[in-house]
């Protein structure tokens, strides 16, 4: 039985979660997907493979919760994949800033999730596909 890679993704939106949750789930990944930053670090804390968030979102702080993933010794190496608006240059520098290990725009996130998020588990560097607004 081969196992399959989890991700735990932080969002704030019900159907942002299950679009996620439904596009990973069908490229072979198992998905969690959390409402907040404690569920998130006890998440990560469980055991997964990789982080995805939003570097902005209505009640979420993108990088308040990438800060508390790599100040905490059990999810500091853990990759984090954050999406978010492409006119949101501001909080997209700040998840960079956090510790991100890539972000995206939207429009790239939800039409190449899953080449993203293996991507990010293989740890290769971004494309300029990967950071274009589609």
């Amino acid at each position: 039985m081969t196992l399959r890679p989890v991700i735990v993704a932080l969002t704030d939106d019900v159907m942002v979660g299950t679009r996620i949750a439904g596009t990973l789930e069908a490229a072979g990944y198992a998905v969690r997907v959390v409402g907040d930053v404690d569920a998130l670090l006890a998440a990560a804390r469980a055991g997964v493979d990789a982080v995805v968030l939003p570097f902005a979102a209505r009640t979420l702080d993108g990088g308040a919760a990438i800060r508390a993933l790599r100040a905490d010794a059990a999810t500091v190496a853990l990759p984090i994949l954050a999406f978010g608006p492409h006119v949101d240059a501001a909080s997209r520098a700040a998840a960079t800033a956090a510790g991100a290990t890539r972000t995206a725009p939207n429009g790239a996130f939800f039409t190449r999730m899953p080449a993203l998020v293996a991507a990010l588990l293989a740890g290769t560097p971004p494309t300029a596909e990967d950071e274009a607004e589609t």
